[in-house]
């Protein structure tokens, strides 16, 4: 999505778009939309510096932490991030960056592109450990088989090789 800074006063500073699955590809291999992403927000120029906040609601796709099941969660974030023209960006010798600055993108000057944003805070909101469920007991990092679904005799195997040395060590 494309806000053309000349049109900001007939969208009246606000915007809103609804990104179908197949029109925002995330970045991240193991994440994909399972729905439409639903945008909306404000925009405000101010000077040479616009800022763009909103939120987001999404669905996503992610593999469980354990099992690597697909587990579908619900994605909501708020943003706030401001644009200058990346000429104006460029001339100056030194950038010392503050925190405020952390927040901070660079654009053409005549349009600000949305759609590098809203992936950037998907996969921000996508939780680090997702789970299919708290009690999933995950693969067999012996033979892979899926613990939540059949047992296997690895595990006993494991017990009385892998850790044989440290247990003579405790006796």
């Amino acid at each position: 999505m494309r806000i053309e800074l000349e049109r900001l006063n007939e969208l009246e500073g606000r915007f809103s778009h609804r990104y179908t699955a197949g029109e925002l590809v995330l970045s991240d291999p193991e994440a994909r939309l399972t729905g439409p992403a639903q945008i909306q927000g404000k925009v405000e120029r101010r000077g040479n510096e616009v800022e763009v906040r909103g939120e987001l609601r999404a669905g996503v796709e992610v593999g469980c932490g354990r099992c690597l099941k697909p587990v579908q969660i619900p994605v909501s974030a708020v943003f706030d991030e401001r644009f200058t023209p990346a000429v104006s960006w460029r001339a100056e010798e030194l950038h010392e960056l503050t925190e405020e600055d952390l927040n901070l993108s660079v654009f053409d000057g005549e349009a600000i592109d949305l759609d590098d944003l809203v992936r950037e805070e998907i996969l921000l909101a996508i939780p680090g450990h997702v789970l299919c469920r708290e009690d999933c007991q995950g693969l067999c990092p012996g033979c892979g088989i899926d613990r939540n679904v059949s047992s296997c005799q690895c595990e006993a195997l494991e017990r009385e090789s892998r850790w044989k040395g440290l247990r003579e060590l405790r006796s």
